[in-house]
């Protein structure tokens, strides 16, 4: 099967100067969403996941190749979780009987072919219904959770974080306190600009970047993602960031040390 990413050059590595600190913040930031979003499901699979990440050993694994993956040990999570999450169906799918595998395909508005990206979702048929078991990322995220620099804490924290999120049907606002994790190595401009390039619009008065992407899809409005980040006085260290995605809107405050996540239904 094609991917974007298999049309790139040898040399071509995005994401090569990621800090440990982000790594930290993508990791929590990424379980806590799926927390809140994870209350809209079933209250049995939202239960089952929830006490899947309090062993998170036992129910989860990374794997390591060309791309990285994460692996479901005990699938619970449907294809209709993951459309949810998403907010779109894929870009596109092949089923058989017994497997699904979904593609979501990402292009960096502003960007050329060589900055898209993906995500491969894997299902198997379970009790007549397809449940993930594994999901695999392009080639530019191997750095977020490369086995030679993701250290144990990060997933720690994150799995933590899932684990005692309370769990109520009203709950869609999420903080997190960040002030426990070393920030000190924060990726600087150049660094970020290595990772991300160009913005797709750079503020001259506030001297933020603005990225935007979209999922490729023959929809007429496809979804799209946006992404922004803000400097500090001098203009090179990252003070705060934020993003917003189909239902999920992240805030992240360096100096403050604390993120805020919101989910919308």
């Amino acid at each position: 099967m094609l991917h974007p990413a298999q049309n790139r050059p040898a040399n071509h590595q995005r994401g090569n100067s990621l800090s440990r600190p982000i790594q930290k913040v993508v990791l929590s930031t990424g379980a806590a969403c799926l927390a809140l979003t994870l209350n809209g499901c079933l209250i049995n699979r939202v239960v089952e996941v929830r006490d899947q990440f309090c062993d998170f050993d036992a129910n989860f694994g990374f794997e390591f190749d060309v791309s990285s993956g994460f692996v479901f040990k005990n699938p619970v999570l449907l294809e209709k979780d993951i459309i949810w999450l998403a907010g779109a169906p894929p870009t596109r799918s092949v089923r058989s009987d017994d497997h699904l595998s979904m593609i979501y395909v990402i292009e960096k508005v502003s960007g050329g072919p060589e900055e898209d990206f993906f995500v491969e979702l894997e299902f198997d048929r379970m009790a007549d219904e397809f449940k993930l078991m594994n999901v695999r990322f392009d080639p530019a995220f191997s750095t977020v959770i490369n086995p030679e620099i993701l250290d144990r804490d990060a997933i720690n924290s994150a799995a933590q974080n899932f684990c005692e999120t309370g769990w109520t049907y009203t709950t869609r606002n999420l903080d997190l306190d960040i002030s426990d994790q070393d920030l000190e190595e924060l990726p600087d401009r150049l660094e970020i600009l290595d990772w991300l390039g160009p913005p797709l619009v750079h503020d001259a008065k506030d001297g933020s970047f603005y990225y935007e992407y979209r999922l490729r899809s023959d929809q007429p409005d496809p979804v799209t993602a946006s992404f922004t980040v803000w400097f500090d006085h001098t203009g090179n260290q990252l003070e705060r960031m934020s993003s917003r995605y189909s239902h999920f809107e992240t805030r992240t405050d360096f100096i403050e040390k604390k993120i805020s996540m919101k989910v919308t239904l």
